[in-house]
């Protein structure tokens, strides 16, 4: 038995057998105890400081079997190891002492002193970046199964490790941040400097509340679903795509390239409108119709700028529920006031999948881990068929981006975040910690997908729309590309038998060659080096990286008339005195690429040949090309037929 504040607790009995294991409760307060008791617990406190127990401790009775003691405390141990990793411990703490429970976990035996030393893969000592969160790669011991990032303000954060890597996403201070890594007893200090790009041309979130809707976003009861929490949804959404662009692009060999947000600006993490648009007729109108009224809406309202481009989420998006819907159509037929469209200056989502993004920084790992089922009776399912909110956020998150990428002249891809190699974002920020999460056997879609949400971070601006809407002329419709972008089957008619060109010169041909053989070295290198599935196609991440929208002001200073970019059509060339960086053929109706040529380097030329059409190819195509400068040329071409 056992004394504890003068109240005697009876033990179950004991018999004795042969590998009798038995656990007892350990008070840690104080407790009146006789002399034979407290004799009998010293030898039982030695042994659990032996063994390194807290909660609890094995009394081994004298016909044990050492065999048997030996397999159960292995078993506890891998119990306790369990409960430990399903423990969601992703969290900031302001506080300048670790809780206890983490002070007193240690990582497995070391005694032989071989640890391997903390590693960073991806960033240097003393990198500048133009982005608030740094995506951190590394290696690390793996006699631990986590890495702890601290900060200079003692803030700290755990990320896990699994098969020796690790990847932590850290915010960032304006100026210079000390860093350090810590895991298994190694330590590493790391130093990072955020400083934005000076440019005007930034991307702005945008939470647009419709005229008789109260600006809640549909969800779970037990979630925020207020305006302010879906402009922090959005906000830190935003940023998460833009340390994801960054990657990409530095994946693609050229550097860390990405938009600034309105926050980097000074300006605020998403700001509110009020439409004047009904919420009832918002919910009975196409996207497409949405996204031209809503265009119209910012390009007239306080908020026009011709240095922006808007993130624009819809908060009246309605799912009317489906008992078990067979197809993401099905699901769409139940949905209102949705969109996913991209093009010009918009990229325009609906905000049926909102609850399932974070709101802070403490949630991004847990929420894209998160294999709760989604309810379709209830809620939308935008999942790509896993049925997960963690496989919602995924693809939602992804499909933002893609939508937004079209707002950068980007065109669909086979392969790619343009094509529908969106799905797996979550394996940037989690790695291998999520490559079994939240992953259907049902088989994926072949065509790209509809709908779109965003993640996190506090408004601070509102805006209402007072004056009747001018009408203005519709957007071109080749400027919007949509998910439901399908190649026409019709034929166009012939403007010409197709295109001659003159006889190219060595120059050209070199140009023409090189850009084969680099097409090709990409090919082989792909799989090398994008593992987690979400990568930029080579011409995709050609024009991201010379866009205006991805550079410094000072890079884009040439004025009119000095820097067109022009097609030769006799000669079947582009030309630009500042040197072409990629070309590329489109489908005109859909905007697939087919072929595509970039010139990478410090020399690129100032004319270069277009890519050959491709074989039995029956539809009309535009040329695209971009110059050093960001100067882009979009031309349709003369059929063949």
């Amino acid at each position: 038995m056992r004394r504890c504040n003068d109240a005697i607790v009876r033990q179950p009995a004991v018999r004795r057998r042969l590998g009798a294991t038995v656990f007892l409760s350990v008070c840690t307060e104080p407790a009146e105890t006789d002399s034979s008791f407290s004799s009998c617990l010293s030898f039982f406190n030695a042994y659990i400081c032996y063994f390194g127990f807290h909660a609890s401790f094995t009394m081994v009775l004298a016909d044990t079997n050492l065999a048997n003691l030996l397999r159960d405390q292995h078993q506890q141990q891998q119990q306790l190891q369990q409960e430990e990793r399903y423990q969601r411990r992703y969290h900031y703490e302001s506080n300048s002492q670790f809780p206890l429970e983490r002070e007193n976990r240690q990582c497995k035996s070391t005694k032989n002193g071989n640890l391997e030393e903390i590693s960073v893969t991806n960033l240097t000592d003393g990198e500048s970046l133009c982005y608030s969160l740094a995506l951190i790669r590394g290696r690390a011991s793996t006699a631990c199964s986590y890495v702890i990032v601290r900060n200079q303000k003692n803030q700290s954060s755990e990320w896990p490790i699994v098969s020796g890597e690790f990847r932590a996403i850290v915010e960032l201070s304006r100026g210079p941040n000390k860093l350090e890594l810590e895991a298994a007893s190694e330590k590493k200090r790391l130093l990072l400097i955020y400083e934005p790009r000076t440019t005007r041309l930034r991307v702005t979130p945008v939470y647009v509340i419709c005229a008789g809707h109260d600006g809640c976003f549909q969800g779970p009861r037990r979630e925020d679903r207020s305006p302010e929490s879906a402009a922090t949804r959005i906000g830190l959404g935003a940023r998460l795509l833009q340390t994801l662009t960054a990657e990409k692009l530095r994946e693609a060999g050229y550097g860390r390239k990405t938009f600034q947000l309105e926050r980097d600006l000074d300006g605020a993490e998403c700001l509110v409108m009020h439409s004047m648009l009904d919420v009832d007729r918002a919910r009975a109108m196409n996207q497409r119709e949405l996204w031209e009224l809503i265009a119209r809406e910012l390009m007239t309202g306080p908020l026009a700028s011709k240095d922006r481009k808007y993130l624009a989420f819809l908060s009246c998006t309605r799912y009317r529920g489906a008992p078990n819907p067979r197809t993401h159509e099905d699901t769409l037929a139940r949905t209102q006031g949705h969109a996913a469209l991209g093009g010009g200056g918009l990229a325009l989502f609906g905000s049926a999948c909102l609850h399932t993004w974070p709101t802070c920084m403490d949630q991004v790992l847990p929420r894209f881990l998160d294999a709760t089922v989604i309810d379709t009776e209830q809620l939308m399912d935008d999942s790509n068929y896993r049925g997960t909110y963690g496989g919602c956020l995924a693809t939602t998150l992804g499909s933002v981006l893609h939508e937004l990428g079209h707002t950068f002249d980007l065109g669909h891809t086979r392969e790619g975040i343009m094509g529908r190699g969106f799905d797996y974002v979550d394996r940037v920020f989690v790695g291998a910690t999520g490559i079994d999460s939240n992953r259907n056997p049902v088989g994926l879609r072949g065509d790209p997908q509809h709908t779109t949400i965003a993640l996190s971070r506090p408004l601070s601006v509102t805006v209402t729309v007072q004056e009747p809407l001018s009408m203005l002329a519709s957007p071109r419709r080749n400027r919007l590309l949509s998910e439901t972008s399908r190649p026409s089957s019709t034929q166009s008619s012939s403007r010409s038998q197709g295109r001659l060109s003159a006889p190219a010169s060595p120059e050209l041909n070199r140009s023409f060659s090189k850009s084969l053989l680099q097409s090709a070295f990409e090919q082989n290198s792909k799989s090398d080096s994008q593992t987690d599935r979400t990568f930029w196609s080579p011409s995709c991440a050609a024009l991201l990286a010379y866009h205006r929208w991805f550079n410094s002001e000072m890079d884009n200073v040439y004025s009119k008339p000095f820097h067109d970019i022009d097609y030769d059509g006799k000669r079947n060339v582009v030309r630009s005195r500042f040197g072409i960086r990629v070309i590329e053929l489109r489908e005109t109706s859909g905007g697939m690429v087919v072929g595509s040529r970039q010139f990478p380097g410090s020399r690129p030329p100032l004319e270069a040949l277009v890519p050959p059409t491709p074989p039995h190819c029956l539809v009309a195509l535009t040329l695209v090309a971009e110059d050093s400068t960001g100067n882009i040329l979009k031309h349709p071409l003369p059929t063949a037929f």
